[in-house]
């Protein structure tokens, strides 16, 4: 492990706790290998949460104030969900910004407990931008979370917007299981 994964391991568990296992992805043979950790029953008992570790190792135009780290929380215990957010990590390294309202998809489901593809990116769900920055010896990075979304969802989130699609009846943040929104 080298010194900013050390680092960045610290942190996250000064702030969350113990992590309960870690993996690594490695989306084609030539780029960028992304670490995920697991941090199970956060922030509440079934909620899995999974964190990024490398895409702040990323440089973009657009990372002006801090660098992103990718975080997803889910009501399951399929790390398929943590590990698609590293693979987009590692598939679009110091490529896409990974800012709020961006949308990433795959070809096939990101896990076998639903059909959803894609991620969309907003804030954490359960920390506010304090609890989301972490001040690193040699970076500022602000986690932004990751949340599933069907690819028949992306035309609608496209023509409502952020707002109206978060508050649409259906929308679960944390339900690995849900249905599509239909609109």
């Amino acid at each position: 492990m080298d010194e900013f994964e050390q680092q960045w391991q610290d942190a996250l568990e000064e702030r969350f706790g113990e992590i309960n296992e870690m993996a690594e992805v490695q989306s084609e043979a030539h780029l960028t290998t992304i670490k995920i950790f697991y941090f199970e029953d956060l922030p509440e008992e079934g909620t899995l949460t999974a964190v990024t570790c490398g895409l702040s190792n990323a440089s973009h135009p657009d990372w002006k104030h801090g660098k992103p780290e990718l975080i997803v929380s889910l009501h399951t215990s399929d790390k398929s969900w943590g590990f698609a957010a590293g693979y987009f990590a590692s598939a679009y390294f110091n490529e896409k910004r990974f800012s709020y309202g961006d949308v990433f998809l795959i070809d096939d489901p990101i896990s076998q407990e639903s059909e959803m593809s894609a991620y969309l990116v907003f804030a954490p769900s359960f920390l506010n931008q304090e609890e989301s920055t972490f001040e690193l010896p040699d970076r500022t990075i602000h986690l932004a979370g990751m949340y599933p979304l069907f690819a028949s969802e992306i035309d609608l989130y496209d023509r409502i917007g952020l707002k109206e699609f978060w508050h649409s009846e259906g929308f679960d943040m944390y339900n690995s299981k849900r249905a599509p929104i239909s609109g």
